[in-house]
């Protein structure tokens, strides 16, 4: 319930700094940022993202790879989402996970498990 309260919170004074205040931490997009928590014992390389069913994926929205154990701030272009995504990561070893079908409006930290699956919670907005 914490969590839950504290994420929100976040957002919500994210969304009321001044647009230029918001460092999206090594990241490229629009809107509210997503955290990638990388706890997969490998570098992640690349993350980029597709409206489910489209296989049209986006630019690579990591300016530099992410460490095992590391996390980042992405701002992902949240207005330009209209329902589900699919995110792919790429790993250093030359890999490709896609998770398929999230909710990503609904998503503000993901974590990539040590066995590459998604990990994360849904907060309606609203609700």
């Amino acid at each position: 319930m914490f969590r839950k309260f504290f994420i929100l919170f976040a957002v919500a004074l994210m969304l009321t700094l001044p647009a230029g205040a918001l460092r999206a931490a090594e990241c490229a997009g629009g809107g509210a940022p997503l955290e990638i928590v990388n706890k997969s014992g490998g570098s992640i390389t690349g993350l980029s993202i597709s409206q489910t069913g489209m296989e049209r994926w986006s630019a690579n929205r990591l300016t530099e790879p992410l460490a095992a154990g590391a996390s980042v701030s992405c701002d992902i272009g949240r207005d330009s989402i209209l329902g589900l995504s699919d995110i792919k990561l790429t790993m250093s070893d030359g890999r490709e996970i896609v998770w398929r079908r999230l909710p990503i409006l609904e998503i503000f930290s993901i974590t990539a498990d040590k066995d590459l699956k998604p990990r994360y919670e849904r907060i309606k907005l609203g609700s």
